[in-house]
């Protein structure tokens, strides 16, 4: 009896280290087809994110938006285009959380700051650790759509730079 409870203990243990990167890159999977999935947990997203940017050594890009906004919709397409692509890719996991018509995921959204009160998409740039180092609140990306690419880019690298100096 007591090697088997030590092979089961052993299995649990194998079997959490194999399951868990698995549903790891689950849920960032659906982070990195950017898009938002209104069924999703935006806590356990979150924490997978903070996980992966551990592992990673980036930070966490957290978007706050829907996809029915035409504005989210093209952030999370520009996202993907070079040159933003890279330096996303080079510096960030992406998470996105539905906020739907301002109706859904408000009360995880609220330990943000305000990030959507003044429109969607909106962001939080976080730490591994958690610390959050920068949240748009006043509105920044609510007209994406008008954004060109070299000048999110440049936002984002200065961004980057102003974060590294803190």
């Amino acid at each position: 009896m007591h090697t088997y409870r030590q092979g089961f203990s052993l299995g649990f243990r194998i079997s959490r280290y194999l399951v868990c990167p698995v549903l790891l890159s689950w849920a960032l999977v659906a982070a990195a087809d950017y898009s938002y999935d209104p069924d999703a947990d935006p806590a356990i997203t979150y924490q997978a994110a903070l996980q992966q940017s551990a592992l990673e050594q980036k930070l966490v890009l957290l978007i706050f938006g829907s996809d029915w906004c035409p504005d989210c919709r093209s952030l999370n397409k520009k996202l993907g285009q070079a040159p933003l692509a890279a330096t996303v890719e080079d510096s960030f996991v992406v998470a996105h959380v539905d906020v739907g018509n301002w109706d859904k995921n408000m009360a995880f959204t609220e330990q943000f700051g305000e990030p959507v009160a003044q429109g969607i998409p909106s962001i939080a740039i976080v730490a591994p650790n958690g610390s959050v180092l920068y949240v748009s609140e006043a509105g920044e990306f609510a007209s994406a759509r008008s954004a060109e690419l070299p000048a999110l880019d440049g936002w984002f690298r200065d961004m980057l730079k102003q974060i590294g100096e803190q």
